[in-house]
């Protein structure tokens, strides 16, 4: 079984709509929700839920600062949300081989369905692609490429802007005012020979970062 993250941050703070939009997209897409822990000054509170749209959890969101974590199932398969931070992670448990594909489709409805400074997902263990895959750090949010990875306006000018469109070594498209990309077909194409080739030159082929 592997796991993998999605990290997002909102481009403004978080409203009740982003929040009903989010999670209605974990309830169209994830497992169902367990159990919510609401983090609290001295303690965390335990609830019992069955929907991510549970209406005494939701509450919860402007009176907290700390951040909810959904889980389901697994507490290796769930989601933290922090209203008062406007981000986010998502846990996924993959235990089939195209779950992945779960991840992904989240991914992009995030980023067409609510407004984001930046969304990247990568496998739990895709830690050392700054020394390994980018010879040099290439701005603060995005040391270097994820396999998926969302800039807003102003970090897709800082990574090259319509130059990185010149990148043969992945996929991209334009999303709002910023750009969606993609190296590989899947988040574990670099433990292969060919993936971590196709890592190390994306990387490479992006444009000079405007710093």
């Amino acid at each position: 079984m592997h796991r993998i993250f999605i990290e997002f941050q909102l481009s403004r703070d978080c409203t009740e709509q982003d929040l009903s939009i989010i999670l209605s997209l974990c309830e169209e897409l994830l497992p169902p929700p367990k159990k919510a822990y609401i983090t609290q000054t001295k303690k965390v509170k335990e609830i019992g839920i069955n929907s991510f749209n549970d209406k005494e959890v939701f509450k919860a969101f402007s009176r907290n600062k700390y951040g909810i974590e959904y889980e389901c199932g697994t507490i290796q398969h769930g989601v933290l949300i922090n209203a008062s931070t406007s981000g986010g992670v998502f846990k996924f448990l993959l235990e089939q081989g195209d779950e992945y594909k779960i991840a992904k489709e989240m991914a992009l409805k995030l980023t067409n369905n609510v407004d984001l400074k930046k969304l990247e997902v990568a496998p739990v263990n895709f830690r050392s692609f700054d020394r390994k895959y980018a010879k040099e750090k290439r701005t603060t949010d995005f040391p270097g490429l994820y396999w998926l990875q969302y800039y807003d306006a102003e970090e897709f000018k800082k990574q090259g802007g319509k130059a990185i469109f010149d990148n043969p070594y992945i996929d991209a498209q334009l999303i709002k005012d910023g750009i969606f990309i993609e190296v590989g077909k899947s988040p574990y194409d670099f433990q292969t020979p060919e993936g971590e080739t196709l890592m190390i030159n994306a990387n490479a082929a992006m444009p000079t970062p405007i710093k």
